[in-house]
């Protein structure tokens, strides 16, 4: 669960009141401090409940998430080598984990496919970029990562950057800033879809289509360049 949401729950769902709700605050960055925390927690709900018990399944699921983000490393891998082999641009799609809900990303990743483009996301290549200044306070991972992929976008001239945002995020404000200066002090577009602002995917096409013939007019460039200097 996200920090805060579930004092939304808490606040706003009566449906959950005659429920067992545990919603203390820890976070799973810690792995060697999680155990003990989690303890204290779970305690106060389940006494007799041991920390060997909480370490075991602690170690499992911190196993099982390792496993997760390995393959979803290893499915970008596999997507960047075919694009490659296959002459297709990728696209990064950074957004939050909650954007990944087809609900809520209105199937913006399979837009981009209709485009011609591979789509990986932010997760699969920030990995792959070593650590560097940004202008901004780098604190949070989701930050974290979708500033290492605009980086490594600015690294690879095959691959660009879409950044989704909510409106009603605030602190999405401070990442579009960052992630546009960083694209395009490496000669990138930047590109952004609100949307908690979409109705129809109409506007999203639009801006899309717009951003491919700006790449394809910045590719005829360097190719004239080319020519002349041949």
């Amino acid at each position: 669960m996200v920090a805060y949401y579930p004092e939304v729950i808490a606040g706003n769902s009566p449906e959950i009141k005659n429920v067992r709700f545990i919603y203390d605050y820890v976070g799973l960055h810690h792995p060697k401090e999680f155990a003990r925390k989690m303890h204290g927690i779970l305690e106060k709900y389940f006494p007799g409940i041991s920390r060997g018990e909480i370490r075991q399944a602690a170690d499992e699921a911190y196993a099982e998430y390792e496993k997760h983000m390995a393959k979803i490393r290893g499915e970008g891998k596999r997507i960047i080598k075919q694009a490659r082999e296959e002459g297709r641009r990728i696209v990064v799609l950074a957004g939050r984990p909650y954007h990944a809900d087809p609900e809520v990303n209105h199937g913006i990743d399979t837009l981009l496919t209709q485009f011609g483009a591979a789509v990986v996301t932010e997760d699969a290549v920030s990995e792959l970029v070593d650590r560097f200044e940004t202008s901004v306070l780098n604190q949070w991972t989701y930050h974290a990562r979708l500033y290492a992929a605009a980086k490594y976008c600015t690294e690879n001239s095959d691959m660009e950057l879409v950044q989704l945002v909510s409106f009603g995020c605030g602190v999405d404000a401070i990442t579009s800033d960052e992630t546009r200066e960083i694209l395009q002090e490496g000669g990138k577009l930047y590109t952004q879809l609100k949307i908690d602002e979409i109705t129809n995917l109409g506007a999203v096409r639009i801006r899309l289509r717009s951003l491919f013939a700006a790449l394809e007019e910045q590719e005829d460039r360097r190719r004239g360049a080319a020519r002349k200097e041949g």
